[in-house]
């Protein structure tokens, strides 16, 4: 028998102030917003424990398995296994504990800058559930919130988990860095952490504009303390919304990373999580950006799955008008051609990887190989493909794709130890 299950279900928690989720994924499906899938409501003064998250973790997996779980229907993560893996452990954490934050951003919503604190005692969650051994598969760690390093226990709670996660641990904060926290440049400095920024805007009067506050240049020079030792573990993050689209503004913004020497840095291109659909123009101001980036040299740019999940086939008006946009900006080479790249290797297995080749034509024409430098996934399966060890590139000629977010850095970083960064491509697949 098989049952239906995801592996954010069997090994994630997030914690919210006043709940306990098992993802943080948010899509559509039938005209509704859904996911942040929520294990826990939380009352003021409870204690968590690790039985009350199994129970609530089994009890979840029963209402998917019946279609009954409002928030999980439609979800692309959903999987069919064999066996159910339901335990109290988790190898991924999400500390999302309060909401307060110094800014106020158009796109987001109170639930992270309402003001709320905790229900429950964090640390001392966090501690007993370590302690039980629950946390000794966790190799990653996100720190969002509100603003994560407002707490004064940041510090404190990251060294914790430390002590009690697995020794393979990273920490990857979101962080506004509208303020300039010593932690952090010392967490980055000791490779502990990865940080990610989203500015979202070119100017200052779209920043306040789209931000909320007037700190635009504030981020930058922070940015540029923080990625002076180790840019590589700084992304650096565009929102696509209303108000900071136009090509003007996406140009101001690459010569001000430009100008804050930023260009070692991850750049993450995005879009409004509130968008159900992905529009032309928010594609056409991907690409423009996208481009931008890639022609003054900036090497580790990569377009994230809230875009590739709302990513769907052009009509052959909308592809005839895309022809004419990239013609007119000189832009043509930067969408891949089967015709011209007729085998490639993929390096990443994950979700990104899997929405482009279920949604790119230029998979059903090109020859391709699946790399992934996970061990658990290699042998695998993957859209078909199996999942093969990235020793293989040692000997092979072929352009290689980077499909992945945060670890974008790490496998640049790899691939230079194998003198394979000249067989990186960057590019936009339709």
């Amino acid at each position: 028998m098989k049952y239906k299950t995801c592996k954010y279900l069997e090994g994630s928690l997030y914690l919210a102030p006043n709940e306990i989720r098992a993802c943080c994924q948010r899509f559509f499906y039938k005209g509704k917003m859904r996911g942040d899938a929520v294990l826990l409501k939380t009352t003021k003064g409870q204690k968590i424990t690790s039985e009350d998250i199994f129970k609530a973790r089994s009890k979840m997996f029963e209402n998917i398995q019946n279609d009954k779980e409002d928030a999980c229907l439609g979800c692309s993560y959903i999987e069919e296994k064999e066996n159910s893996e339901i335990t109290k452990e988790s190898n991924f954490l999400s500390i999302e504990h309060h909401s307060f934050c110094n800014l106020r951003c158009s796109y987001c919503s109170d639930i992270y800058y309402g003001g709320k604190k905790p229900d429950y005692d964090v640390v001392d969650f966090l501690h007993e559930y370590g302690k039980e051994g629950n946390l000794k598969k966790c190799s990653q760690v996100v720190w969002g919130g509100g603003e994560p390093t407002l707490d004064k226990n940041f510090k404190k709670m990251l060294l914790e988990i430390n002590k009690i996660a697995s020794p393979k641990i990273y920490h990857r904060v979101f962080t506004n860095s509208v303020v300039f926290k010593e932690p952090i440049k010392e967490f980055l400095e000791q490779e502990l952490i990865k940080v990610v920024t989203s500015i979202d805007a070119g100017t200052p009067e779209t920043f306040k504009a789209v931000r909320g506050k007037d700190k635009f240049f504030d981020v930058f020079a922070n940015l540029k303390k923080y990625s002076e030792n180790k840019p590589g573990r700084v992304t650096v993050k565009y929102i696509l919304t209303e108000g900071n689209s136009s090509e003007e503004e996406l140009e101001k913004f690459v010569e001000h990373c430009i100008k804050y020497n930023l260009n070692q840095c991850c750049y993450q291109i995005s879009m409004n999580y509130k968008f159900e659909n992905l529009s032309f123009d928010n594609f056409k101001s991907a690409i423009y950006l996208f481009s931008k980036l890639i022609s003054k040299k900036f090497k580790k740019v990569f377009i994230d799955d809230h875009i590739l999940a709302r990513f769907s086939e052009f009509d052959e008006k909308e592809v005839e008008k895309l022809k004419i946009f990239l013609k007119e900006n000189k832009i043509e080479n930067i969408i891949f051609d089967s015709k011209k790249i007729n085998s490639i290797v993929i390096f990443g297995a994950g979700q990104l990887s899997q929405e482009l080749i279920n949604k790119a034509k230029f998979f059903k024409n090109a020859k391709f190989d699946i790399v992934d430098s996970n061990k658990s996934k290699i042998g695998k399966s993957l859209n078909g493909k199996i999942i093969k060890d990235p020793g293989i590139l040692k000997n092979d000629e072929r352009p290689i794709y980077i499909s992945a977010a945060q670890s974008y850095d790490s496998i640049f970083s790899y691939l230079k130890t194998l003198n394979k960064t000249d067989k990186i491509i960057s590019g936009i697949f339709i």
